[in-house]
């Protein structure tokens, strides 16, 4: 009897599970309607997200201004030295500092007195070349100029040039002038600014980068600033942390108490830092000069790459000009044990190492300097006796 029951188990079973899976079915395809209407959910109200920055136009931007896209008004100008352009009717005009929105919106009043439905629309054609601050915890601080923007084109003719993984902002322009078609322009990030001033260092603080960007002259002309978590796009590739920079930003990344390595290898990795560094190599080593070695090298890396130290050799000093002006100079004992510490750094570009000389290369180069004045004598005695007999 048990041994019935089990083999009527062992029969119903495919059936049960069977009927509960088709059971499941109604409800699988309720929830995956439910997702596909919420997916469908957009309206015209999604268009009107329009992001909270306007480009700000100044000196040396070209722009398509089209007065009226029914009467085929248009006009192609560059922004002058003095921040003005020359448009039909109006003469030069003063439109340095005004965002795009706001230029449109006050050549729609100053059409009124010519055109009756003016509907003014600006299209920069060229961006000009961006400077940029970026103060702190980075390689080479300081000011830094970026193309404005810079099309797919350019990185197909430029192959010495990388584009980043991080670059998000495209934009496609229509020049009406020049019948250009759909053009890709790629905008330059915080992590170009970054990448430009050299990477980043051990100490960086990338939780905590700030952004000051000035402000649109309709808002006061201020300073607005922001913080960024750059740390989550090296981790995880958050995206959204990189945002477009502008001409007179401001970044600041401060300095963290604590080393995180893995995050400088994390830098490494996504080409915010140089893979190579070249620093300079001298003294009693076997080629002294110019060495390239990788971004996450060593002194003693750096002597290996010149050939190696020299059998006699005295102390090793180590000279680092620091990104505040200050120096940054060591007297060390050479050592390939401790990598990363005191005694044997990790490098940054430009770094001076010099191999010394030990007592007994200097007493060496003592005797020899002294001795030679008296050699050339004695020779020159010698020959003089010889001719004499």
């Amino acid at each position: 009897m048990f041994g019935l029951s089990l083999q009527i188990k062992f029969f119903l079973y495919p059936f049960i599970i069977f009927y509960t899976l088709v059971g499941y079915l109604p409800l699988l395809e309720v929830y995956s309607s439910q997702d596909k209407k919420e997916d469908r959910e957009l309206s015209v109200e999604f268009l009107k997200n329009l992001p909270s920055n306007d480009y700000i136009i100044g000196s040396g931007d070209s722009l398509t201004i089209i007065i009226s896209r029914e009467l085929s008004l248009s006009s192609d100008v560059t922004v002058d030295g003095e921040g003005t352009v020359y448009l039909p009717k109006l003469k030069r005009v003063f439109i340095n500092g005004l965002t795009i929105n706001e230029l449109n919106s006050l050549l729609n009043n100053a059409y009124k007195d010519f055109i009756k439905f003016p509907n003014v629309e600006t299209i920069v054609t060229k961006y000009r070349p961006i400077r940029v601050f970026v103060e702190g915890e980075v390689v080479n601080p300081g000011l830094q100029v970026l193309d404005g923007s810079f099309s797919t084109t350019q990185f197909s003719n430029e192959s010495s040039r990388n584009l980043s993984m991080f670059e998000n902002d495209s934009f496609s322009s229509f020049n009406e002038s020049s019948n250009t078609n759909n053009l890709n322009y790629f905008f330059p990030t915080v992590f170009d600014a970054i990448r430009a001033s050299g990477g980043i260092t051990q100490f960086s603080d990338l939780k905590n980068i700030q952004i000051i960007r000035k402000d649109f002259l309709s808002n006061g002309s201020g300073k607005k600033t922001t913080t960024l978590n750059f740390e989550d796009l090296l981790r995880f590739g958050e995206n959204s942390q990189n945002i477009r920079i502008y001409d007179s930003d401001i970044i600041k990344v401060k300095k963290d108490s604590n080393s995180n390595k893995s995050l400088l290898t994390k830098a490494i990795l996504s080409n915010l830092n140089p893979k190579f560094i070249k620093v300079f190599v001298s003294g009693r080593v076997n080629r002294p000069g110019e060495v390239v070695v990788s971004r996450a090298s060593v002194l003693s890396d750096a002597i290996d790459m010149a050939g190696g130290a020299k059998v006699l050799r005295g102390p090793v000093t180590f000279i680092r000009f620091q990104s505040d002006g200050s120096i940054d100079k060591r007297k060390l004992t050479f050592t390939k044990t401790k990598r990363g510490k005191y005694v044997n750094p990790n490098l940054r570009n430009g770094d001076f190492i010099f191999v010394g000389e030990n007592l007994l290369t200097l007493s060496n180069e003592v005797i020899t300097e002294f001795t030679t004045p008296f050699i050339g004598i004695f020779s020159t005695y010698g020959l003089i006796k010889a001719i004499s007999e």
